[in-house]
């Protein structure tokens, strides 16, 4: 009876710990974009396509058209600007 008084207070301690440390974390813009980002098929789409169209030295060419809300589009086009800009720097830099 006593270990398990003493292993609920445990579980309570390390709980309000982890939930203190969590609370005064701050969080980076990037990892929020990612995070934000993730989850959106239009931006992973374009990221693709981006890095794609970069690899293969094709021009910058963004076919938002692929994606019927514009919400997706510009998703798509924020997604392809990454990938095609991000390539384009590594390649750069070797």
């Amino acid at each position: 009876m006593k270990n398990k008084i003493t292993l609920a207070a445990l579980a309570v301690l390390v709980t309000t710990a982890s939930a203190f440390t969590i609370r005064n974390e701050s969080v980076s813009p990037a990892a929020v974009i990612a995070a934000s980002t993730a989850g959106n098929a239009a931006f992973r789409d374009g990221l693709y396509m981006g890095k794609f169209a970069s690899q293969n030295a094709n021009q910058y060419l963004a076919a938002t058209g692929r994606w019927a809300r514009a919400e997706d589009r510009a998703s798509f086009a924020a997604g392809y600007a990454r990938g095609y800009n991000a390539n384009a720097t590594f390649s750069a830099a070797k």
